[in-house]
């Protein structure tokens, strides 16, 4: 649902039809075509005769008509370049209230993420279902958080989705140095995210394997509840477990992981711990190699909370323009047409 008052703003223009651009680029090189035979033109009159002798072969003719017929030309298909990009303008900002709810996507970028029992690994499985997740919001905000040994705000929360997609594209498992699940951190981290006190309205969405698990979590899930947040948890992976390949730092070639005794490490889907921190929040937990639908269910559920209302500033009421541009270009070339460089010839009266 959407609403809004409008209210006046600061004149914005942009282009409907950027993919033309390159004219501009054809316009420049008509422009140098005209100004190099012009020179070579001149050059060569002045190679045939004087100017003196000229002026009488050429009586009539006029140059200063001439130019000003190539500039009306060019300035014809400049008009006609713009009206061809399509301007628009905007005259108003319009404030729009949507309802919604905040939401923070939890990525964990731990290495064990990497592991590839889920097709094609752990990471870049969550990350395309997602994307998905995000396409499906309509007037909900997101935000992202990336983390593994810490974590930090990946992207604040934002109605602009294509926007969280970008960032979402450069979450890795190379994004965070420091090793490890820090699941206390993560939800504090996305608690401070949404800055409205409001016991409601508010969820996360926690992604990772479950392993290695860090901090005190007891008192970030009391915290939670007193902040009314739900916590949905996705859990990534097989519970048999995988190895983890690893790029060699001096080949650059995949290996697995090793631990000191050379043995090849696997990592395991812990689901126990995210189960219990859906649960102790509200929320619920789901496991994305069993259920490819888990994000349509997640938003499913969230659908149903209290929604409140989410306030923006967008540019509105844009209007196409180029007629404006191609009617001046119109303009310009019938007054190009109308114009003669050739004066009346000066008749020589005959001897009788």
């Amino acid at each position: 649902m959407e609403y809004g008052r409008l209210a006046e703003g600061t004149l914005m223009v942009k282009f409907g039809q950027l993919q033309y651009f390159w004219i501009f680029g054809l316009i420049l090189v008509m422009i140098g075509i005209q100004l190099y035979y012009n020179r070579r033109r001149r050059k060569g009159l002045e190679q045939f005769a004087d100017r003196q002798l000229l002026s009488k072969l050429m009586d009539g003719y006029r140059p200063r008509v001439q130019r000003s017929k190539q500039l009306l030309f060019i300035g014809a298909l400049v008009f006609l370049g713009i009206a061809l990009i399509g301007p628009k303008v905007g005259k108003k900002l319009i404030e729009v209230k949507r309802r919604g709810i905040d939401i923070i996507l939890a990525f964990d970028t731990s290495l064990s993420m990497n592991a590839e029992d889920v097709k094609p690994n752990r990471l870049l499985r969550a990350k395309y279902e997602t994307g998905k997740f995000i396409n499906q919001l309509r007037g909900d905000r997101i935000g992202l958080v990336a983390f593994a040994g810490i974590s930090y705000l990946q992207c604040p929360l934002t109605l602009d989705y294509s926007a969280a997609k970008l960032f979402l594209d450069i979450i890795d498992t190379g994004i965070i140095g420091t090793q490890g699940t820090a699941f206390a951190d993560a939800i504090q981290t996305a608690l401070n995210a949404f800055k409205v006190k409001e016991k409601k309205h508010k969820v996360i969405v926690l992604i990772s394997d479950g392993e290695d698990q860090e901090g005190n979590l007891k008192e970030t899930i009391q915290r939670v509840r007193d902040e009314g947040v739900v916590i949905y948890t996705v859990g990534v992976g097989s519970v048999t477990g995988a190895p983890i390949p690893i790029a060699n730092p001096q080949s650059g070639s995949l290996e697995f992981k090793r631990d000191r005794s050379g043995h090849v490490v696997t990592t395991a889907l812990e689901e126990d711990v995210l189960r219990d921190i859906a649960t102790q929040s509200g929320g619920k937990y789901y496991n994305l190699r069993n259920d490819g639908d888990v994000f349509t269910k997640i938003y499913n559920e969230i659908i149903k909370l209290e929604q409140k209302d989410i306030r923006s500033h967008e540019y509105s009421d844009y209007q196409d323009r180029y007629q404006i541009f191609l009617l001046i270009a119109i303009v310009l070339v019938t007054l190009e047409l109308s114009l003669t460089d050739k004066g009346k010839a000066v008749k020589v009266p005959s001897e009788k």
